[in-house]
């Protein structure tokens, strides 16, 4: 039998390829919208020849669920749910996510602010915000199954509604309104969870 072979340095260049036609992608679709990018300019701002961009990742509704699915899919994001894990104190696990939804939303406001502010007009942008918004209800699903787990959450509040408290106030959405009312990532940070802390905490 005939082993197939792979070589790493292929894979790695196949890598680097990859990113910068989805770097290329996001910054067009943000710059000039859905509809206005082809994949010809997404190749020709990666400096790739056109069947690359197909060949790597596919057509514009690959890419732009590549794009949504880098944005949620930020190292930030489970370093935070990493360290929510290795505390018991319901607050520090609030701190965390304040601070870390903060990061991430910032390096990614771009990409979140295009997902949400066109997925009603454009039905490709629609499902890769879908499915980029459940990965970071997810994410804080984790956060708030481990509040309820150790019984920091008041008594009304199972680990559920828990969730849904959090994306009330850690979301894309809660994001977007702090920063159209000019208030700073620390400010908003800060008044996030400081709200998220009298919602859920039973102190």
């Amino acid at each position: 039998m005939t082993r197939s072979y792979r070589s790493p340095v292929r894979a790695v260049a196949a890598q680097v390829t990859r990113a910068a036609i989805v770097e290329a992608a996001r910054a067009l679709f943000a710059q000039r919208g859905y509809a206005r990018t082809s994949v010809a300019a997404i190749a020709d701002r990666a400096g790739v020849a056109l069947n690359t961009v197909y060949t790597s990742v596919g057509g514009k509704p690959a890419l732009i669920a590549a794009v949504a699915q880098d944005a949620t899919d930020d190292a930030a994001i489970e370093a935070a749910l990493a360290e929510t894990a290795d505390t018991a104190d319901g607050r520090r696990i609030l701190r965390v996510l304040a601070d870390g939804t903060a990061e991430v939303t910032r390096r990614q406001s771009e990409t979140l602010r295009f997902l949400l502010e066109n997925r009603s007009s454009e039905p490709a942008v629609a499902e890769a915000a879908e499915q980029a918004f459940d990965r970071y209800r997810e994410r804080l699903t984790r956060a708030a199954t481990r509040l309820a787990g150790l019984d920091a959450l008041r008594p009304w509040i199972d680990a559920e509604r828990a969730a849904q408290i959090l994306w009330f106030y850690f979301g894309a959405a809660a994001w977007s309104t702090a920063r159209q009312m000019g208030w700073t990532w620390d400010d908003a940070a800060d008044w996030l969870y400081a709200q998220a802390v009298t919602a859920l905490l039973d102190d």
